[in-house]
């Protein structure tokens, strides 16, 4: 979780008030803050990676300034229309293709707030960027540079300059090679068949995105107009960390204007303030939060977390600020009226029924599964739901099941959520090949199918894998270990039918059948498949649904 050190006098300043110590720790609290520390010079806090905008001191005084009535209803920001532009290399489409910009004039910077902006960055570079992967920020000196800019594909020996922190120039590949950031984030392009660059209308480099900016633009005390670039692979987020910046650069005096981005035959300007605004119920706020709030009271307390409210009937139509990067649902909204209701006012009330918990059947079947997988000597381990169609497929030796897809997966590795459990296990086998054998490991977790029948187009299951490698491994061994668990489960009529399928070699695998459902399987692993995944012992696994056992016995129940 990130952590946001402010200066006493630098929040009285923005917040245009004094606080004593515990009216401080109500509104932070008030704003989903945990405190971790309040001296007499500074206070420092942790906040949710959903709220960006709590990234910097400007950020939570814009907030605070709401919940304590100062102001009140979105901030109003003013853009200025482009004076110039950057145009995009069609050559970075497969490399890193989208960039925005800005410019903000008039900013007057001092030392604690050079060291507030580089900490914003860099907990949006976490926050929004993945680690830069998806958005990486270049602040430029703008005053040192020459309009327009370009943003262009590069060759590793092309181009040299100084980077941050160096003062030799340097080609791009040796940034890096040897550049601590260089180093650090080499990962993100390398393998790439071009650079990207950030120049301007002189080809003078301002950075190199996601890697380093340029000494040449460094920013300072004496900074008056700063350039603001923003690439990677993610328009919406670009989009959002752009606005996140500006609007903060407005609260400390700045006049932002935009920028045009011209595209291969597309133009656009940036950054955009055009919110989607939502439409929400007072009966589903107050059902969700379980209140009786009248409409007035919820636009006070939407208008309290600085939204703009319009009232419909009974239907508040809604527009947050454009820093507001976490509005995806219109719970967020309602999450919205309890905090600017204030939490502290909220006042518990005693269940009307007194109840019991107990375990979730669920979480009983699952305690016993692993105790008798540990009574049998297995490790467990724990894997990812998310996994990718090679792993899941292809190195399997099995045609693609229907599976979920990630809509935008963070990475080639992440892409859709697993259907079955044997898979991870054979990764684990496959990152432990160097160590001690025999390895014998099990999960209980989650698998997850497609289904157009719920809500949620996607139901949830509860599988058990196990699988056993070492020289002596064998169809006989793995059958032992499953009639013993299912012994456990008081499971005593199943059948075995022959199943001679991948990833199994023929003649020793079978499917698991009980009263008219299929359990699931077990064998010995086929030769090509542990050769897939760089394994030399022979290994032999089973797989087990065990919501269908809930099922089968919920049925008998009723």
């Amino acid at each position: 979780m990130p952590i946001l050190t402010v200066r006493k006098e630098r929040f009285w300043r923005l917040l245009g008030k004094r606080l004593n110590d515990e009216e401080l720790v109500s509104l932070l609290h008030d704003l989903a803050l945990d405190v971790e520390e309040i001296s007499e010079e500074y206070f420092r806090v942790e906040y949710a990676p959903n709220r960006p905008d709590y990234s910097s001191p400007v950020g939570l005084a814009r907030a605070a300034k709401g919940l304590l009535g100062l102001e009140v209803g979105a901030p109003r920001y003013e853009l200025q229309p482009s004076k110039t532009y950057i145009d995009v290399d069609p050559r970075l489409k497969d490399v890193r293709p989208y960039v925005v910009s800005a410019i903000v004039r008039g900013v007057k910077l001092d030392a604690d707030q050079l060291e507030e902006i580089i900490a914003m960055q860099e907990d949006l570079h976490w926050i929004l960027g993945r680690d830069r992967r998806k958005v990486a920020i270049g602040l430029h000196n703008l005053d040192v540079v020459k309009p327009p800019f370009h943003y262009i594909a590069a060759r590793g020996d092309e181009v040299r300059f100084a980077p941050l922190g160096y003062w030799r120039e340097m080609t791009l590949e040796e940034i890096l090679e040897r550049h601590e950031k260089g180093i650090q984030y080499a990962h993100i392009v390398r393998g790439k068949p071009y650079y990207p660059l950030i120049v301007d209308s002189r080809y003078e480099v301002l950075s190199f995105p996601p890697i380093i900016n340029s000494a040449l633009t460094e920013l300072s005390e004496e900074t008056k107009n700063i350039f603001i670039e923003i690439t990677g692979t993610d328009l919406d987020s670009m989009n959002k960390t752009l606005n996140i910046l500006t609007t903060a650069f407005s609260d400390m005096g700045g006049v932002v204007e935009c920028v045009e981005v011209r595209y291969d035959g597309e133009r656009m300007e940036t950054p955009d303030y055009d919110v989607k605004a939502w439409k929400i119920r007072s009966d589903y706020v107050n059902e969700v939060l379980g209140l009786d709030l009248r409409p007035g009271e919820i636009v006070r307390a939407l208008k309290a977390m600085r939204h703009d409210v319009e009232v419909l009937d009974d239907v508040l139509i809604v527009h947050p600020p454009p820093y507001r990067a976490d509005i995806m649902h219109p719970i967020d909204l309602v999450e919205d009226v309890a905090m600017g209701l204030r939490y502290s006012s909220l006042k518990p009330k005693q269940p009307e029924t007194l109840t019991y918990g107990r375990l979730h059947v669920d979480t009983v079947l699952e305690e016993v599964v692993r105790e008798v997988m540990i009574g049998m000597g297995y490790t467990e381990v724990m894997n990812f739901t998310l996994t990718n169609e090679e792993e899941e497929y292809e190195r399997m030796g099995v045609a693609p099941h229907p599976h979920v897809r990630i809509l935008n997966p963070v990475s080639a590795e992440y892409t859709i959520l697993r259907t079955w459990i044997l898979p991870s296990l054979m990764k684990n086998l496959s990152y432990n090949r160097g160590s001690l054998y025999p390895q014998r490991i099990f999960e209980v977790g989650d698998v997850v199918y497609p289904a157009e029948d719920v809500p949620e187009k996607a139901v949830r299951r509860l599988r058990l894998g196990a699988a056993s490698s070492h020289k002596d491994s064998s169809y006989t061994e793995i059958k032992s270990v499953l009639e013993e668990l299912l012994r456990n489960l008081m499971i005593d009529d199943y059948e075995l039918k022959p199943y001679d399928l991948m990833p199994f070699i023929e003649g020793r695998a079978a499917e698991i059948l009980w009263r008219g459902r299929s359990l699931g399987f077990m064998g010995e692993l086929h030769p090509e498949i542990l050769t897939r995944w760089g394994l030399t012992m022979p290994t032999a696994a089973l797989e087990i649904d065990l919501t269908t056992i809930q099922e089968v016995r919920s049925k008998q129940e009723n």
